[in-house]
């Protein structure tokens, strides 16, 4: 029995009677907090484990040759899944839990069962909290049962236990072999008992913890029974941003060896200094678990291509092996010139090895070499770039517990985006998540699972946590070493700025692996930087570049985390790659983060929600900031996120160079491949509309490399006023592992230059009529109307075939607010609310009318919105209403007060809510802002109020910029057209209001929509990610200075 924990040899940290005490027929022992009786292991942060086998590589015992070259575990013959229905007991606090459970004749057949993997919160035990900062217990470390406030969930759900157990069968042919099982995620630590004889207790939530179950079973059925704890000692050091869900939510696996076993294996390779030939070192470690010395072993390791082909082999002789005793053995070899693994070729070997005793074991392995080079992060000799997100384990109906087809989706997802790269943010993932990354070509940043963000630097020197954060790196590297799509190592991330501890887990770390580069964030950059990547989080762009470009740094520059995805947001993507793909010294970032990590609330099933902080009524909780992906939970409806990365990340983009000729500079942005198995093809609007189009033979130009493409377009009779784009795209030719013959991998819209004359307008020849009363201006053409409330200065009835346009007080107004985006909470909401932008209080300053001749009217306006503390806005609008239907509407803005920032400058109106459906030509189809529109074509698009990208959280949303003209029509209700003047404008058209949705904190809450509210801005505020990051760009924000826009109006004949 052991106590691992040391970050070279496991040590014992607790002396001989604590083991004694731990005895295989005793119970835990005991301690007492607030009243409670508890076991005193599961709060002591030096006992990491007992009885837990060392941390070790993934690997499997298999059958045959051909088994071991389809390397599928959980396949073998020597493994059975305990995976499925597990009788199980939930309860609060530990002193209400069945403490004999475990005994085989304690009788559990009236108990409910539970799913493994699983969590139980998800199954409806417990309580799931959301938190990013912070801690679900008192923090009273090293105390997890001291009592909290009375508002925490906690208080009553002091250390809720899930007591499981199930019954299994070893199969006869195992007799005479070494028996284990592996648990590969519990959350938070467990007991384990088998037959009721106590095995092992585990700490290390995401990490295996594996036993020796040999001597502890019987011929024929087998009780296996585990008690799992919410909270240990482990939790001080699992503060991660994310549900902290519990339970057993991983694989359960029961496996055998021979009695002597491979129990861990490095495959180390290094290219020459050409980067062709590879150099193997195979080091095993075969261990003899029986109680006689064995006889000398023999170890072969033999390296297959992916057509199973012996490419390479080598022997090795070992000594006999003392009982209970291990041997280290090595293997040498070249390969000659094998094909280099890359995130762009991810090209496999098999690695098998094979003991004189027959046992056979192997490794998929990829020919890689990383290093770093002066300040430049190179993989093969090639500087590379990492584009890509940072993924939670996480689907919001299922929680952590994912299954090996989500990894998938995820993964076709990702590859789909452009990304290159995942961040296991912040913990070690289930082991087939790297074998996955492997085959599918997945540069990856693996991080530990630690983070003691709630306690920020407490833990850095904290003698008694020395042992868990090195432990917790220990098993990262251990786990995972083998694997090509692992290119550095993360000690973890938010945890104090490092000190004693993270050191420690640093030299452990690269004492077991020396070949891969390590980062922790808070090392932060320069001389005291003892990692070997420099990183800071959330800056702009151009922060990036400077800090990159400083001369005294002398390490790459790594972005763990950037462009926070929260809600409404992740503007300035497209300006960030630039800086990646522009500034040698800037290895690249990963988006915060992948999917909106959501989770289902169905709890009452007539209110489900896709919950957040406090959607299950937990306290503490940390609120919104949990929704921040760029996918959307399920991973099919697609975010306005989505394709903006996408694009950003793109690995080929197009340049026009000379618009006569049709003469195009073409970049390969791959690192490793040229550009083949593509298509061509592009397509040329006018006014939005495709007038021609064709195919094109893509050039081959190598990576990293420029070619020319020419595109025999032509534009022979421009129309007047016509804007001409031509879109170039780039499609798979072929099907590949992650996308469909037809893929679009890249694309770029190219304005075409093109001299057209002007349009003019035709002159009105039908007459209006001007009438007054008292209370109303009202202008009469044939068969529409337009009235305006002299009380207000306000548009009131928009008439057309006796049917109004508006709904009351519909009419167009000052709109200055958005109800907000979470990144405006963290500033410019605070500004609305003070100056009181977001409820101006509205009233006439002036309202006159003339007629300009028989065919037009003007009616004048003005009207003040007043704020607090001096803001205020005075609008003055002309209106121009023509015989022909027409209301062209000059708008002037003047401000007073401070020149504070603004949601928008724009107005609103309030639309019948009939008028639903909408064509427009602008940016779409998607919702863009100012600083997230890079993915958003100029063209013409359907749009329907009611089915647009809604975030769970109601906000503004449904913005599209760069419109020139938008075109209402309905079959119940007349319909018109705005259009902008020579200034584009931007428009949203919602089914609610910014005051409606801003109090509301689910979209199944907002009330029945009664209108549709359409508002048009000249200027709106971009998204930024202010939330956890840079405000919106300065460029991209609005100010409360004057400004002046025109639109037209335009009524249609129903």
């Amino acid at each position: 029995m052991r106590f691992y924990g040391s970050p070279i040899r496991y040590v014992f940290l607790l002396g001989f009677a604590l083991l004694t005490a731990f005895s295989s027929t005793q119970a835990q022992t005991p301690a007492l907090r607030s009243g409670i009786d508890y076991p005193a292991e599961i709060e002591n942060p030096e006992i990491t484990g007992i009885n837990k086998e060392p941390y070790h590589a993934t690997l499997m015992p298999y059958a045959s040759l051909q088994e071991a070259l389809v390397a599928k575990r959980h396949a073998s013959t020597y493994a059975r899944s305990l995976n499925g229905q597990w009788k199980f007991n939930w309860v609060p606090s530990p002193e209400k839990r069945p403490v004999d459970f475990y005994k085989t004749d304690f009788d559990v057949s009236k108990w409910k069962e539970i799913a493994v993997p699983s969590n139980w919160e998800v199954q409806g035990y417990g309580t799931p909290f959301y938190r990013n900062l912070g801690y679900t217990i008192k923090k009273d470390f090293p105390h997890i049962m001291s009592e909290p406030d009375k508002r925490y969930t906690a208080y009553n759900e002091r250390n809720p236990v899930g007591s499981y157990r199930r019954d299994f069968e070893v199969p006869a042919d195992w007799n005479g072999r070494r028996i284990f099982v592996t648990f590969d995620g519990v959350d938070a630590g467990f007991f384990l008992w088998v037959n009721g004889q106590k095995v092992g207790f585990s700490v290390n939530s995401r990490n295996a913890a594996e036993f020796d179950l040999t001597k502890y079973l019987k011929p024929g059925t087998n009780t296996i029974a585990a008690e799992v704890y919410q909270y240990t000692s482990g939790t001080w050091l699992e503060d991660q941003d994310m549900w902290r869900l519990h339970g057993i939510f991983r694989n359960v696996t029961l496996w055998s060896s021979p009695e002597t076993h491979i129990r861990d294996f490095f495959v180390k390779q290094d290219l020459d200094e050409n980067y062709k030939d590879a150099k193997v070192n195979v080091v095993a470690k075969i261990k003899n678990y029986g109680d006689k010395t064995s006889k000398a072993q023999s170890l072969t390791a033999t390296l297959y291509d992916n057509a199973g082909k012996e490419v390479a082999k080598g022997t090795v002789t070992g000594s006999s092996i003392n009982a209970k005793q291990e041997q280290e053995l090595n293997i040498n070899f070249t390969v000659a010139n094998p094909a280099k693994w890359t995130a762009e070729t991810p090209t496999l070997y098999t690695m098998v090895l094979t003991t004189g005793e027959g046992e056979i074991i192997s490794q998929k392995i990829g020919f890689r070499k990383v290093e770093i080079k002066g300040r430049i992060f190179m993989v093969n000799g090639v500087p590379i770039k990492l584009k890509g997100v940072n993924r939670h384990e996480h689907w919001s109906d299922v929680g952590h517990a994912i299954t090996e087809a989500q990894m998938i989706r995820d993964l076709e997802v990702i590859k789909q985006g452009n990304c290159n790269h995942v961040r296991t943010s912040h913990y070690s993932n289930d082991p087939r998540w790297y074998e996955l990354c492997d085959e599918w070509g997945i540069w990856l940043v693996a991080e530990a699972n630690m983070e003691y963000h709630g306690y920020d630097r407490k833990f850095d020197e904290e003698p008694t946590m020395k042992a868990a954060i090195v432990d917790r790196n220990v098993a990262n590297v251990e786990n995972f070493k083998n694997h090509p799509s692992v290119i550095i190592w993360s000690l973890g991330n938010e945890g104090g700025v490092g000190g004693t501890n993270v050191g420690a887990a640093l030299t452990a770390v690269k004492t077991i692996d020396p070949s891969r580069p390590t980062h922790y964030e808070r090392y932060g950059t320069g001389k005291n930087n003892p990692a070997d990547l420099d990183g800071r989080m959330y800056g702009t762009a151009e922060d990036y570049i400077r800090v990159a470009k400083n001369p005294e740094l002398t390490k790459p520059f790594y972005i763990c985390e950037f462009v926070h995805a929260m809600f409404n947001s992740m503007g300035s993507l497209d300006e960030y790659s630039a800086a990646f793909d522009n500034t040698p010294e800037i290895l690249g970032g990963a988006i915060w983060e992948f999917q909106d990590q959501a989770l289902w609330n169905r709890r009452d099933p007539k209110h489900p929600i896709l919950a957040y902080g406090g959607g299950f009524g937990e306290f503490p909780n940390d609120h919104y900031f949990i929704h921040k992906g760029v996918v959307a939970w399920d991973r099919k409806t697609v975010k306005p996120h989505y394709p903006e990365m996408k694009k950003a990340f793109q690995w080929i983009s197009t340049e026009m160079t000379d618009v006569l000729s049709g003469s195009f500079r073409i970049k390969n942005k791959y690192q490793f491949i040229a550009l083949e198995n593509l298509d061509g093809a592009w397509s040329l609007t006018e006014n939005g509309v495709e007038i021609s189009k064709g195919t094109f033979v893509v050039p081959r130009v190598g990576a990293r490399r420029e070619g020319r493409l020419s595109i025999p377009f032509k534009i022979e009779h421009p129309k007047p006023g016509a804007e001409y784009y031509l879109r170039i795209s780039y499609t798979q030719s072929n099907k590949t592992l992650w996308a469909d013959k037809g893929f679009e991998v890249a694309w770029d819209q190219i304005k075409i230059p093109v001299n057209t004359a002007t349009v003019v307008e035709p002159k009105s020849t039908q007459p209006v009529a001007l009438s007054q009363t008292p209370q109303t201006i009202k202008v009469t053409g044939n068969g529409f109307s337009v009235s305006f409330d002299k009380k207000t200065g306000e548009m009131s009835q928009l008439m057309k075939g006796g049917l109004n346009v508006l709904t009351a007080n519909g009419g167009p107004k000052p709109h200055l607010w958005r109800a907000a985006h979470r990144n405006d909470d963290m500033w410019a909401n605070n500004i609305w609310e003070k100056y009181g932008v977001n409820n101006l209080k509205f009233s006439l300053v002036d309202i006159k009318a003339q007629a300009v001749d028989m065919f037009s009217v003007k009616v004048t306006s003005t009207i003040k919105g007043e704020g607090k503390e001096g803001f205020g806005v005075y609008h003055t609008a002309t209106y121009l209403i023509k015989g022909n239907g027409s209301v062209t509407v000059d708008n002037n803005m003047e401000f007073e007060g401070l020149a504070i920032s603004l949601g928008r400058i724009g107005v609103r109106m309030m639309l019948n809510k009939d008028l639903d459906k909408m064509k427009y030509f602008g940016r779409g189809p998607l919702e863009n802002y100012s600083d997230r529109k890079a993915s958003a074509d100029v063209g013409l698009y359907d749009l329907n109020v009611n089915d647009q990208y809604e975030y769970e959280k109601p906000m503004d949303r449904g913005n599209h910029e760069e419109v020139r003209w938008i075109k209402f029509e309905d079959n119940k209700t007349p319909g018109f057209t705005i259009k902008a003047d020579a200034n584009l404008m931007q428009f949203s058209a919602l089914p609610h209001t910014d005051e409606q949705m801003f109090p509301v904190e689910y979209k199944i809450d907002l009330p029945a929509s009664t209108s549709t509210v359409f508002c048009l801005s000249t200027k709106t505020l971009g998204v930024g990610s202010a939330s956890c990051g840079p405000r919106p760009l300065e460029r991209f924000q609005v100010w409360a200075n004057n400004s002046r826009f025109t639109y037209t109006l335009q009524l249609l004949n129903k």
